[in-house]
């Protein structure tokens, strides 16, 4: 079984502290999709503040994920969260092979609520996110893009301690920061989260069981608010508790 969490609407710190606090935590695997309130950009676990933040209008609120990647500005999409074990409950052994996996299957997923995309053939653009630090502008192999190339899913992971946290962004529509390099996948929000979740349930070959947050999930998540996501030490400088 996929245990399937509501749906939440928050704040960037407040999405990737429960992200993090399903990586500790989940026993089983466990996905969920959210929406950011206010919109924001997070920036790949790697990437560098000092040189993103003046390429931002004045005032965009910026977190950093654990996960890898280039920044991303969250608006106009499903974003989803996917924790499991690496080898168990149909996740491939390791976190490289686990797009082309959940990609694929997410795509026919979109195909058959009338969405048409293509899997991105072969990667290209800034990898390393520096000249270049969107992710949307670099399509990775397997991410799903428009017919005009404008990338619209990718999904980046992190893997720790044999568990794998994976997040995934579902385009509706782009937003000024992307501009072009950006195209919705023409579904509303519903139809949109409708397939997300019945790809990744499919890709995995488990039944989704609607469930809840755990205590131990949600006081897992408040620490780590508290230590990390609260800090702006770690958007700026990677501070605080291990990533």
């Amino acid at each position: 079984m996929l245990r399937q969490l509501p749906t939440r609407v928050a704040d960037g710190p407040q999405q990737m502290a429960w992200d993090e606090g399903l990586l500790l935590q989940a026993d089983r695997p466990v996905v969920r999709l959210y929406a950011w309130a206010p919109p924001a950009v997070s920036l790949g676990c790697f990437q560098d503040y000092q040189d993103i933040a003046p390429r931002l209008p004045p005032g965009t609120p910026v977190v950093r994920r654990i996960t890898g990647g280039g920044a991303i500005w969250h608006e106009h999409e499903v974003t989803y969260a996917l924790a499991g074990t690496l080898g168990r409950d149909g996740l491939p052994a390791s976190a490289r092979e686990v797009y082309p996996l959940l990609h694929g299957a997410i795509l026919a997923a979109l195909a058959a609520r009338g969405a048409t995309l293509a899997l991105q053939p072969q990667t290209v653009g800034d990898r390393r996110y520096r000249a270049e630090p969107r992710c949307f502008a670099s399509p990775a192999q397997d991410d799903l893009i428009h017919a005009d190339g404008a990338k619209t899913l990718g999904s980046a992971a992190r893997a720790r301690d044999g568990r794998l946290l994976v997040h995934g962004s579902l385009k509706l529509a782009t937003n000024p920061w992307d501009g072009d390099v950006v195209a919705g996948c023409g579904l509303n929000w519903d139809l949109a989260a409708e397939a997300l979740l019945a790809g990744i349930a499919t890709a995995l070959g488990l039944t989704l069981s609607p469930g809840e947050f755990t205590a131990d999930e949600e006081v897992s998540a408040a620490d780590i608010k508290a230590s990390r996501y609260g800090d702006a030490g770690w958007v700026r400088e990677r501070s605080g508790l291990r990533p």
